[in-house]
C-alpha cells in the first residue's frame, strides 16, 4: 500500500528531537517493515539525520519571513502571520499530495492533526481515498492555555471539518478520544491507539552506558522533555527526602527543555549537585543504554485537570525491563498495572513517591519481578502493532465500500 503521511506543523520536524518527531519516525518505520511505501509531506524536514525508509517532501512558504521581527509591529501581528502561513502551507501540501498521486496512486492519506491543516481531508476528498487523522492532544485548548491563538474561530472550524469528515480518528488516549467526540467526531470511527515502543531497541539485554557519575550508585532515572507538567519539581522534592534516608541514591535526568535552568538552580541551592546528573538531550539510539543505568524509573506527573498524554517514556522503561513508579492519572493507570509492572502514586504527592521508591529499593526481588513483568507487557505496545492496526482499519474500510 502507498501511503501519504502529512505533518503540517513547524514545531514537529520529521527529523526532530521531540517525542512527537520520534512518534512519526517510529510509526513510519513500522509501516515500512510491514511492506508499505510512505511519502511524508511536511512543513519542516528537520536538521539531524537518522535512517528512515520514506520519501520526504518538504513544502515551504517563505511569503513572510517570521524570524524577522522588524517586519511586525507587535507579537499579535507576528502570531497572526504565523497562523496565516500555516493555512497557506496546508493548501500547498494538499496540492503536492494530489500532484504526487498522479504518479504514486496513494491508497491512504494519514495525517497527524495540527491546528491549521485541512491538507489531508481536502486531498482525500478530491482523490476519493481514505483519510485517517491521528490526534495526540486537544490542540486548540493547548494553544489557548500555553501559547496564543489569534484565529480561534477558524481553528475550531478546521477541527470540526476534520473530526467530522475523517474516515477514522486515531486518538492517543481515551481522554483524547472523548475530546474528539465532544467536538463532533463519530464514536464508531474514533479509536484509541496509544504510543508504542520498539522492543528490538529497548530491551533488558542492552549493555548499560558507561557513565562515571552514575557507576556503582543506586540510580533513580527520569527520561523526557523538561517541562513543568512532567513533574520534575515533584521528583526533586522527593529526591531530597530520599537521600536523607539513603545517601547511596543518585538521580539521572535524561532530557532537556525549558525547566532545565530551574532544575539546575534547585540542585545548586539544595547542595545536591554531586548526587544529580543531567545529561541534556541525547540521540535516541543512546537512550536504551542510559535507561539500563537506572535501577528505578519514574514518571512523576502532577495532578492535572485534563491529563490526555500517552507518555513514550513509560513504554520505553517497561520494554527495558525497569520497574516504574508513576502517577495514577489518565492513560498511565491503564499502561501500568499497579504492583505488577510498577507502582502507582498519587499525582503531585512527593511523600507517596518517596514511599513507593523506597519500597522498591529495599526489595531487590520485587524490582526484578516488576522489571520482568514490565518487559513482557511492553510486547503488547509496539509500533508494529500500531502500524498493523492502521492497515487493518484500511482493509475494513475497503470491505465496507
Amino acid at each position: 500500500m502507498k501511503i501519504a503521511y502529512i505533518i503540517n506543523d513547524n514545531g514537529i520536524p520529521v527529523f526532530g528531537k521531540k517525542g512527537a518527531s520520534i512518534h512519526i519516525r517510529e510509526l513510519v518505520s513500522a509501516l515500512h517493515l510491514l511492506g508499505h511505501q510512505i511519502t511524508i509531506f511536511t512543513a519542516k524536514r528537520g536538521t539531524f539525520t537518522c535512517p528512515l525508509e520514506a520519501k520526504i517532501v518538504e513544502v515551504m512558504d517563505e511569503t513572510v519571513p517570521l524570524q524577522d521581527n522588524h517586519l511586525f509591529k507587535n507579537a499579535y501581528e507576528k502570531r497572526l502571520a504565523s497562523e496565516q502561513r500555516s493555512c497557506r502551507l496546508s493548501d500547498a501540501i494538499a496540492k503536492r499530495v494530489m500532484t504526487f498521486h498522479s504518479q504514486e496512486a496513494f491508497e491512504l492519506i494519514y495525517e497527524r492533526y495540527s491546528l491549521w491543516s485541512t491538507a489531508g481531508i481536502k486531498a482525500a476528498k478530491r482523490l476519493a481515498i481514505p483519510f485517517f487523522v491521528e490526534v495526540n492532544a486537544p490542540l486548540i485548548e493547548e494553544q489557548r492555555k500555553y501559547r496564543t491563538l489569534v484565529l480561534g474561530s477558524e481553528a475550531e472550524a478546521i477541527e470540526a471539518k476534520i473530526f467530522c469528515g475523517a474516515n477514522a480518528i486515531l486518538a492517543v488516549s481515551k481522554q483524547v478520544k472523548a475530546y474528539a467526540i465532544s467536538k463532533g467526531a463519530s464514536q464508531k470511527r474514533t479509536l484509541v491507539i496509544q504510543n508504542g515502543v520498539d522492543i528490538k531497541r529497548f530491551q533488558p539485554v542492552v549493555q548499560p552506558a558507561r557513565h562515571q557519575q552514575v557507576n556503582g550508585k543506586f540510580t533513580l532515572g527520569f527520561v523526557g522533555s523538561l517541562k513543568v507538567w512532567h513533574g520534575t519539581d515533584i521528583l526533586l522534592k522527593a529526591f531530597q527526602l530520599l537521600i536523607k534516608r539513603c545517601p547511596a541514591y543518585h538521580l539521572l535526568i535524561v532530557g532537556d527543555g525549558p525547566q532545565r535552568s530551574w532544575i539546575e538552580d534547585y540542585v545548586r541551592d539544595a547542595h545536591i549537585g554531586e548526587k544529580v546528573t543531567i545529561t541534556g538531550w541525547v540521540a535516541y539510539d543512546k537512550l536504551p543504554s542510559l535507561i539500563q543505568k537506572m535501577d528505578i524509573t519514574v514518571a512523576p506527573y502532577p495532578s492535572l485537570d485534563k491529563f490526555y498524554f500517552s507518555p513514550l517514556k513509560l513504554f520505553e522503561y517497561m520494554a527495558a525491563g525497569k520497574p516504574v513508579v508513576a502517577s495514577r492519572i489518565g492513560s498511565i493507570q491503564e499502561a501500568i498495572q499497579d504492583k505488577v509492572t510498577g507502582l502507582l502514586v498519587r499525582p503531585g504527592d512527593s511523600e507517596d513517591l518517596v514511599e513507593k521508591i523506597e519500597q522498591l529499593r529495599s526489595d531487590v526481588d520485587l524490582r526484578k519481578a516488576m522489571g520482568r513483568a514490565a518487559s513482557q507487557e511492553a510486547e503488547h505496545h509496539t509500533w508494529e502493532q500500531n502500524a498493523r492496526s492502521v492497515v487493518d482499519l484500511v482493509n475494513l474500510f475497503r470491505k465496507k465500500k
